[in-house]
This record gives C-alpha cells, structure tokens and sequence, in this order.
C-alpha cells in the first residue's frame, strides 16, 4: 500500500500534504525530500548580491502610409520582397491584403521581423514608400512585459522536471498492486503532459521576445495623372460605356420580342373596334 501515497504528489505541489510521523519514510516524501532549496554555501556568503536581469519585452509596430491608389501595390510587394530577402529566420510573412483594382483604395501587411532589425526595416520601409510619392502618417511601437511570465514558467518547468524524475524512479522501484501501479503512472502521464505544456508555453514566450509583430496599413490618395494612368481610366470608361450601352439595346430588344405576339392580335382589334365605331355614327 506504500505505493499508493505516489497519488499525492500533483496534490502535495500546491502546498497541500498529510501529517506523517517523524520516523516515518514514504516513497512521496522521498520524492518532495529532493524538491527542497538547499543554500549552495560553496559559492559565497547568503548575502551576496542577486545578478541583475535585463525586462523581457515583446515588441509590436505599428504604420501606416498615404500614398496615391496606383503605387500602392509596387509598395507592398518591395516590403514584402524585403522580408524575403531577409530569409525566413529572421522576418516571416503573417498576411497580404489589397484591393484588386487598378486604383488601390487601401492594403495592409503583416510581417514578423527579428527584434533586433525591426526598428531598420520599419526605416527601410518608409523610405521605399517616400520613393513612391507617399508618407508616414502613423508609426506606434507597443511593448508587453514578459519576464513574469517567463521566470514564473521556468520555475514550473525545473519542479515539473523534477517530480517527474523522483515519481518515475520510486514507481520503479517500488511494488504494489496492479490497481496501485496503473494509477501512479496515470499521475506521471498527467505531470509529463503539464510538463510538456509548460515548455510549449515557454517557447512562445521567448519567440514573442525574438521577434516582433510588424502591421504596415497603406491608404489611397489621389492616383498619379500620367499617361499610363490617364489612358487606362479612359479606356476603361469607354469599355464601361459600351457596355452599358449593349445592355440596354439588349434589354430593348428582348422587351420588343415579348410584345410582338401581343401587339399582332390586340391592334387588328383595335382597328375592327374603331371602323365599326365609325360605321355606327355615321
């Protein structure tokens, strides 16, 4: 039965844990003994200075463009072919968006960018846009601390670690029932599971802190009148002329073949009707 006090041990990390006799050994207190702080005397005296740890933010940008309609999609491609350049380890496109007229009304951009360049490409951008004609009208920079979450992470990956060892290794070597057996490694699934959580969470948050969210909004001004511009609205009002116009001949014609049928027996009558009429006055 000594096997079965392994049940206790997710319990025992939240502080709870059961009296037991002072000359009493179980596996679970074999396992939690291992678990306790010991001040490593080696290194210096207890009153040594902690070493200082710089935040850990995770950056996020911001910016936005006005340029005219036309350069907008020659703007997007040069930054998205910038992040291209730069390799997918150290910037990945998140999502394009952009209207597919000649004439865009607005597109967005959605990158992440190394932490460390982030700032020159969000530079290196602005200037490809003020090449285009265009300018910044926003630019904002969040920031979210992390370091909490990261360090609070940490230390529940060394404890999960930790039990998972000692109750493996007391679930070796120890004996019971085969019920007894079949539950203790249900709890040691269960903390590897919470175990493999934790680190899946940790690395997310060291990503976030690598690298840095980068959103790029572009909004239409008038387009540029030169000639390309100018001959492509005009043939496109002309096409878009015409075919209002074969439309509505279509229409017309289609409304004259229905009435046809009903004109040629309604007017004879008509006619008959009006000469008797004419017949009874006179």
């Amino acid at each position: 039965m000594r096997l079965f006090t392994i049940l206790a041990a997710t319990t025992l990390l939240a502080g709870c844990s059961a009296a037991q006799d002072p000359g009493q050994s179980t596996p679970v207190q074999e396992a939690l003994d291992t678990q306790q702080v010991v001040p490593d005397t080696a290194k210096g005296p207890a009153t040594s200075k902690l070493p200082v740890a710089l935040p850990q933010l995770a950056y996020s940008y911001a910016v936005g463009f006005l340029l005219p309609g036309d350069k907008i999609a020659a703007a997007q491609d040069a930054h998205r072919n910038q992040c291209d350049a730069m390799g997918p380890a150290r910037c990945q496109l998140l999502s394009l968006e952009r209207d597919g007229s000649e004439s865009n009304t607005g597109a967005t951009l959605k990158l992440r960018v190394v932490t460390s360049e982030a700032k020159a490409f969000a530079d290196a951008a602005s200037q490809i846009v003020s090449r285009a004609g265009g300018r910044a009208t926003e630019t904002k920079v969040g920031t979210d601390d992390v370091s909490k979450a990261i360090v609070d992470t940490e230390a529940r990956i060394r404890q999960r670690e930790l039990l998972v060892a000692r109750l493996t290794e007391v679930l070796r070597t120890r004996s019971g029932k085969v019920s007894e057996l079949v539950e203790a490694e249900r709890s040691v699934a269960a903390s590897q599971e919470e175990l493999d959580q934790a680190r899946g969470w940790l690395r997310e948050l060291r990503g976030r802190v690598a690298m840095s969210d980068i959103a790029i909004r572009y909004t239409a001004i008038a387009p540029s009148a030169d000639a390309d511009t100018i001959g492509t609205q005009l043939g496109e009002a002309g096409q878009g002329s015409a075919a209002t116009f074969m439309l509505a001949l279509r229409t017309m014609l289609t409304l004259a073949i229905y009435l046809l049928p009903w004109g040629l027996v309604i007017l004879p009558t008509l006619l008959l009707l009006r000469r008797r009429k004419q017949q009874a006055q006179g």
